[in-house]
């Protein structure tokens, strides 16, 4: 069990090294306009991103890859992830090319 605390350990880290200056940073004095880039994460693309986070986290609680089961973990958790992800992204491609 020490694996998956050092693993959500790094997790932490990782978004306290994010967040940390986001949310200790001054806020602009006026009305600021972000440029607009053309994406937007959406609540769809959150719900996939939260449920791809949950799938990867319940998946290696059930095979434990620290206890060398890594091919499995790869084929059962991180493979249906990355070809979802995949299909989405070439998607989204034909997609803008039609707007």
């Amino acid at each position: 069990m020490s694996g998956l605390m050092e693993v959500l350990l790094i997790v932490a880290i990782a978004l306290g090294i994010l967040m940390l200056p986001r949310l200790t940073a001054r806020k602009p004095e006026g009305d600021l306009q972000l440029p607009d880039h053309g994406f937007r994460i959406t609540g769809w693309i959150r719900v996939a991103i939260v449920a791809s986070l949950l799938w990867l986290a319940l998946i290696a609680f059930l095979l434990k890859p620290w206890d060398s089961h890594w091919l499995a973990f790869l084929y059962v958790g991180v493979g249906p992830v990355a070809l979802i992800w995949a299909i989405c992204w070439v998607f989204s491609g034909f997609r803008k090319k039609r707007k």
